[in-house]
Parts: C-alpha cells; structure tokens; sequence
C-alpha cells in the first residue's frame, strides 16, 4: 500500500514535524478517543495501523496538536485557556467616584 501523496499531504507533514519539533502533543485522553475513531472507521487498516485515507501512521498522528482526520471525524486540538476569574471588581472604583 503506497502512501496517498498531495498538496494536502505535504502541507500535513510539515504541520506534523513542527509539532513534533516542538513536542506539541495532545492529552493522553484525547490520544484515546482519537484512535479508537480510527478503529471504528472502515480506513483502518488493521495489519499496519495506517489510515487507508491519508496513509498516516496513526500512532504517531493521533499524538499530534495539528493532525486531523481526513475524513472530519476528529479534528486539530486546541487546548482551552483558563485565565481564572478575570472579572473586574469595580466596587471600589465605584466607591470613590461617589
């Protein structure tokens, strides 16, 4: 089985290797719920673990931030932020215009 080559596929092995350059990887949690994606999809291919679709090692895409599934059953992972409590107290603001 050769490996579907494209536009599209050198655009994602360039994603791909920044990511791992820059050890961006997803939770473990989101690795779990990935694969087993790709193990329900009719794609997968068993005997080597790759996508019939993109060619992708699984194994390794399914760690990355940027990969995506071809076929839009997972998509790029962008982690949420969370700035706490970024209310504004304004009482004693309010107080001294008084």
């Amino acid at each position: 089985m050769g490996v579907p080559v494209s536009i599209d596929t050198a655009k994602s092995l360039t994603k791909a290797s920044k990511d791992l350059f820059l050890r961006r990887f997803v939770p473990d949690e989101v690795e779990k719920v990935r694969i087993e994606a790709c193990r329900a999809c009719p794609s997968w291919s068993k005997q080597t673990n790759r996508c019939t679709e993109c060619g992708c090692q699984m194994k390794v895409k399914a760690k990355l931030t940027s990969s995506e599934c071809p076929l839009k059953k997972w998509g790029r992972y962008v982690p949420t932020l969370d700035f706490g409590d970024t209310r504004i107290d304004a009482s004693e603001h309010e107080k001294s215009t008084k």
